[in-house]
């Protein structure tokens, strides 16, 4: 019986640690997006694909410093919509941190009809609020310094 105890107290320890681990929330990677004009905005990252499938869906609102920035893995042609959006945004297409295309006030549909294809293909988008690219004067050819920070 004594033999039974021990193992039976690292079995019920290792338990413990592992239910401590999976209740406490998940490290968020954030990142702060700057404009040439200074303008910042924090980001969350979705670099997995189950994170830029739900994108901003679901959300109900976004600040004005506030966005996602999608991470892609390869170069390519990428399309967004609106599907269970609850609010209008301003989609940026980004190469290698320069803007080459963007798309301003890009309205919540149901059902979906409208699909936004980036010009060329990208490496990143970043989805900001509706009039941040017409207030901050975000034009072609700007580059954005994307500083990754955890939280």
């Amino acid at each position: 019986m004594r033999k039974l105890i021990l193992p039976i107290f690292f079995i019920l320890g290792v338990m413990g640690v592992l239910s401590l681990r999976s209740s406490q929330a998940p490290e968020t990677e954030r990142s702060i997006v700057v404009f040439p004009n200074g303008a910042e905005v924090v980001v969350d990252i979705a670099d997995e694909h189950a994170e830029r499938v739900q994108g901003l869906s679901g959300r109900e609102h976004l600040e004005e410093r506030e966005g996602l920035l999608f991470l892609h893995e390869t170069r390519e042609i990428q399309r967004y919509w609106m599907k269970e959006m609850n609010f209008p945004i301003d989609i940026i297409w980004l190469l290698e941190g320069e803007v080459i295309g963007f798309v301003e006030d890009a309205q919540p549909e149901d059902p979906v009809v409208t699909v936004y294809t980036s010009p060329a293909p990208v490496d990143a988008v970043l989805e900001v609020s509706a009039g941040f690219i017409n207030s901050h004067s975000v034009k072609m050819g700007d580059i954005l310094d994307i500083r990754v920070v955890s939280q």
